[in-house]
């Protein structure tokens, strides 16, 4: 329900519906720019990325609709513009890590601190042993919530090589189950990693 009116307002922008084009922008622009964040590594360049996607569909308002799955489209538009950004900028496409998992702006206390650093770099670890293709479409689904048929539709690739790469990176993770000791059980099983 919610899809079908988030693609209703989204058709509406044609129509120089500004308020239109605000609602879908609050809703998408913050998962857009973590999505292209995956990829290019820096929050100013994903943020200068998002906007040109969003300033590119007010000003092509009226050029096309979409008939269904805005956020596919959306984060196919961010995937595809990341990575035309990189190749301009002749930035290497990175191995997607030092991603800082569990740690928010109001965690205050040098412990804190210290102990989601510690958990974001325990996490990282366990996902280096992943195969780099595995592991972006783990963190997709696992820390981005992406669903399956998402994830295909924003890679273009079938629905069951996402589950193929799903299935090797969670036997990956089971099999080092017997290595993960303290802070590495703690940081992964409070971010559902294993099952």
């Amino acid at each position: 329900m919610a899809e079908k009116q988030d693609i209703s307002l989204f058709n509406k922008i044609a129509d120089d519906n500004e308020l239109a084009f605000n609602t879908i922008f609050d809703k998408y622009y913050a998962d857009l720019c973590d999505f292209s964040f995956l990829i290019v590594k820096n929050k100013e360049s994903a943020e200068e990325i998002v906007a040109d996607i969003f300033a590119n569909i007010w000003i092509k308002r009226g050029t096309h609709t979409v008939d269904s799955n805005l956020r596919g489209y959306l984060m196919s538009s961010t995937k595809n513009r990341t990575i035309s950004f990189m190749r301009k900028k002749k930035i290497e496409i990175l191995s997607l890590e030092d991603i800082p998992y569990g740690q928010s702006e109001n965690e205050s206390t040098p412990e804190k601190v210290l102990i989601s650093k510690e958990s974001g770099a325990s996490v990282e670890k366990i996902l280096s042993f992943i195969p780099e293709k595995s592991r972006l479409i783990f963190k997709m689904h696992r820390f981005e919530n992406f669903k399956y048929r998402e994830i295909a539709e924003v890679l273009d690739i079938s629905q069951k090589t996402v589950e193929k790469h799903m299935g090797k990176a969670l036997k990956i993770l089971r099999g080092m189950q017997h290595q993960i000791h303290g802070i590495l059980i703690f940081a992964c099983f409070s971010k559902n990693l294993l099952f």
